[in-house]
């Protein structure tokens, strides 16, 4: 199915993103806090800063000039797949509500407690 490949790449994003981010900056002994660790929600900025805290390193002009842009294309590549998996998730929502000919409040009520269960809401 076309929506566990894109889970599927972006997991693998994650994974290769974080080992990128302790093999460049965090060394041998370097563990990434939980911010760091969801690298994808944070700007330049609070990378920084998580960089600072967590791996005890300041990025020098010369890493910045590297680490601003990368942080930025795997941002894009994280938000690309994400809008991929909720689109074809919305798709096979709406085939499965047809299916079913559920009501307009059947589908708001089921809507409602998957956000509120997954943390969407």
């Amino acid at each position: 199915m076309a929506i566990t490949a894109k889970a599927q790449a972006r997991y693998a994003l994650h994974r290769e993103a974080r080992e990128h981010i302790l093999g460049g900056l965090g060394g041998a002994a370097g563990k990434l806090n939980n911010k760091l660790t969801a690298w994808w929600d944070l700007d330049f900025p609070g990378f920084q800063a998580e960089v600072r805290k967590a791996l005890k390193r300041e990025l020098t002009p010369k890493a910045q000039a590297e680490w601003e842009p990368w942080l930025a294309q795997q941002r894009a590549r994280h938000e690309k797949l994400t809008a991929t998996i909720i689109d074809g998730e919305t798709e096979l929502n709406a085939r499965v509500y047809r299916l079913f000919d559920l009501t307009d409040d059947e589908i708001k009520l089921i809507e409602e407690s998957t956000k509120y269960k997954y943390g969407e809401a």
